[in-house]
């Protein structure tokens, strides 16, 4: 039996019609879609945060092509474009890898302290952020950056400007707490024990289901009074080989006390924390 052209025609354009608003659908999901990625880049801080089309990256490990090897793992191809890259503070494990993202990418913004390094690699990196006009963010307690499905990122630390040449570097480091529905991640870089008091004393709303533990496991960080208002039910270790017996065993049997899930990326690699949308928790899994 033949059928005449012209149901051959409304099957072929109601296909089309069907794959174009599967596409719509597909993007409006994606765009509810919030993904944190912790990389495995060894002795060091490197974290993706992506929302469809939009990236920030919080620090960078130590190594340029680690970072470009994580980045290529999981962002789109055709995405060369980071909306923000988050420098914590000026340490080169923190902040050496996005020397390659700067010169790779298009990055628009940078948000970090004032504080800086006298080191050779610091002034590498911000004479790439200023021949590339990278337009510069401070971070303060009071900036928040929104994507478009809402999530939200809070900038908690430090308070007022901090010094240009720190004696002390990691006391400058930017803390940031995601919110998103439900689900929330306290990203704390190297913040010592003592700046974490002074978060005490503020009555900021610490408490986060994600713990990114500050210093790599370090004694000096995450400190008992801090780690009760957190109370998160997860803790990230970012964390390679190194010679501080980081992770210690002193905050390893803190958090395990407060029967903590423990995620380390020197023993799990990537780990990745996918959330649907605002209302659902957010799925972890590592690899």
């Amino acid at each position: 039996m033949k059928y005449p052209k012209i149901i051959y025609w409304g099957l072929g354009i109601g296909l089309i019609i069907c794959l174009i608003l599967g596409w719509i659908i597909f993007c409006l999901q994606k765009n509810q879609e919030l993904k944190i990625i912790f990389f495995n880049v060894g002795q060091g801080d490197a974290i993706l945060i992506e929302s469809g089309r939009n990236q920030i990256i919080i620090d960078g490990g130590r190594n340029e092509e680690l970072l470009l090897e994580r980045l290529g793992e999981f962002m789109p191809f055709w995405d060369r474009t980071i909306e923000a890259i988050v420098v914590t503070h000026p340490d080169s494990d923190h902040f050496g890898g996005l020397i390659g993202a700067l010169k790779n990418y298009r990055v628009k913004n940078v948000i970090k302290t004032k504080a800086r390094s006298k080191s050779q690699i610091w002034r590498k990196m911000e004479n790439i952020i200023a021949e590339k006009k990278v337009n510069k963010i401070l971070a303060i307690n009071g900036l928040n950056i929104k994507f478009p499905n809402l999530a939200k990122i809070e900038t908690l630390f430090p308070f007022f400007n901090v010094a240009e040449y720190p004696k002390k570097t990691n006391d400058t480091s930017v803390v940031m707490k995601l919110v998103y529905g439900k689900n929330s991640f306290l990203f704390t870089g190297d913040l010592p024990s003592n700046k974490e008091d002074e978060l005490l004393q503020t009555k900021i709303n610490l408490k986060s289901e994600v713990l990114k533990v500050g210093h790599h496991g370090s004694r000096f960080s995450t400190s008992d009074d801090f780690l009760e208002a957190v109370d998160p039910k997860d803790a990230i270790i970012s964390v390679g080989k190194n010679s501080y017996s980081h992770p210690t065993k002193e905050v390893l049997d803190k958090l395990k006390r407060r029967l903590v899930r423990i995620w380390r990326t020197d023993q799990d690699g990537n780990i990745i924390y996918q959330c649907k949308d605002a209302v659902r928790e957010c799925f972890v899994f590592a690899e």
